[in-house]
């Protein structure tokens, strides 16, 4: 028999061997919760959805990426090396994120938990917040309204968040770069786009559209809710 000096040796090192796998963060892509929905030399989109206390395995973002919070909640967020942490986003939210962070989140809402995660192919470089605001209405109406925040731009991007009530019209404008759209409401939009006629957009809340550079259009809500989607804008 071994000594009990040598049994405790070997007992302590099986023991970390054991924590060691039990706390190796798996990749971003192996979460089982995740599901891709659009991918491009730009980026990889993947809607993640947890149930009431369902949770994340510890993951590590090995790119800079971008959350948008479809549906808010409540969560409890372990960061690598860290306690875990209750935290709490309302829908719309947007968060960006360097490469290199590792965590497992919990749902710790009595609701699905529903976020977009953005992944971009090149690093972004920091991110620089903006926080200015815009609102404009239709003729003669109060209601009627677009309203715009930018919210930050990093070296690659720029990030708005936007909403148009029902029947608002946004300006003519131009897109000289490519851009995508994050739906956290439902909604519908027709698109009066310059030489290509009406093209009508309509999304649940956690699809995306990513739309090619050089277009130049006009949006209205045709629906019957405010429309609210995040924009993310190629520099």
């Amino acid at each position: 028999m071994l000594p009990m000096r040598q049994v405790a040796a070997v007992l302590f090192l099986l023991c970390t061997a054991c924590a060691s796998q039990v706390s190796a963060p798996i990749r971003d892509s192996d979460v089982p919760q995740r599901k891709e929905i659009l991918r491009n030399h730009r980026v990889t989109v993947s809607i993640l959805e947890l149930a009431p206390n369902d949770s994340t395995p510890m993951h590590k973002h090995d790119r800079d990426i971008l959350l948008v919070f479809v549906t808010g909640g409540r969560t409890r967020n372990t960061i690598s090396g860290h306690d875990p942490a209750a935290d709490q986003m309302s829908a719309g939210e947007v968060r960006f994120i360097n490469a290199g962070y590792t965590h497992a989140t919990r749902n710790e809402g009595e609701g699905p938990f529903r976020t977009v995660v953005v992944e971009f192919a090149d690093p972004q470089g920091t991110m620089e917040k903006i926080g200015t605001h815009s609102r404009y209405c239709n003729p003669g109406s109060t209601i009627a309204c677009v309203d715009e925040n930018n919210l930050f731009c990093t070296a690659k991007i720029c990030v708005e968040d936007v909403t148009i009530a029902p029947g608002a019209v946004t300006t003519k404008h131009g897109h000289a770069t490519d851009h995508m759209m994050v739906a956290v409401s439902d909604y519908e939009l027709t698109d009066q786009v310059q030489g290509k006629g009406t093209v009508v957009r309509s999304h649940k809340g956690g699809e995306v559209e990513y739309i090619l550079a050089g277009i130049n259009h006009q949006l209205t809500n045709t629906g019957s809710a405010p429309a609210h989607f995040t924009v993310i804008l190629w520099r």
